[in-house]
């Protein structure tokens, strides 16, 4: 995250992640105050041997996504918070990339941690598992909505 005024909504995404069985790690850096700070982070997670997706949350001007995108073959997820005053703008700086640079943007926290999860889920069974158990339980409950919206119609 770019400052601690993200961790609520980190730990949203946090959340989310551990539903799929994805362990989640927080941590804090700006790329724009501390560029070096944040690529050694980065170097952190690289060449582990564990498979690895970078979630950038910054509002207001979002270099940390970018700046990850351009420095690492892993994927990384853009999930800026928004806020009410400029969230509307900041936006642009997650969704606009310059060329080269491949990180997607997705606006919910749990849709960040869904996304993750589906590209984990490519090489990981029981994270594939939890998704498609997810995605059935979804289906069961608009089957049954639709059952009783249809019995109450007549």
């Amino acid at each position: 995250m770019g400052s601690t005024s993200d961790v609520a909504h980190c730990e949203k995404i946090r959340k989310a992640c551990g539903s799929y069985g994805i362990p989640c790690h927080l941590r804090v850096t700006s790329a724009h105050k501390g560029p070096d700070e944040t690529l050694r982070i980065k170097a952190e997670y690289e060449g582990d041997g564990v498979p690895t997706i970078f979630v950038a949350v910054a509002g207001r001007s979002n270099g940390l996504g970018p700046v990850m995108s351009g420095n690492t073959a892993y994927p990384v997820i853009n999930c800026p918070p928004i806020t009410p005053d400029w969230g509307a703008q900041d936006i642009w700086s997650s969704l606009r990339m310059p060329s080269g640079l491949g990180c997607t943007t997705v606006l919910s926290p749990e849709a960040a941690a869904q996304f993750a999860a589906q590209i984990f889920g490519l090489n990981d069974h029981m994270v594939w598992a939890k998704l498609r158990a997810s995605m059935l339980n979804t289906w069961i409950s608009l089957k049954q909505a639709d059952k009783k919206l249809q019995e109450c119609s007549l």
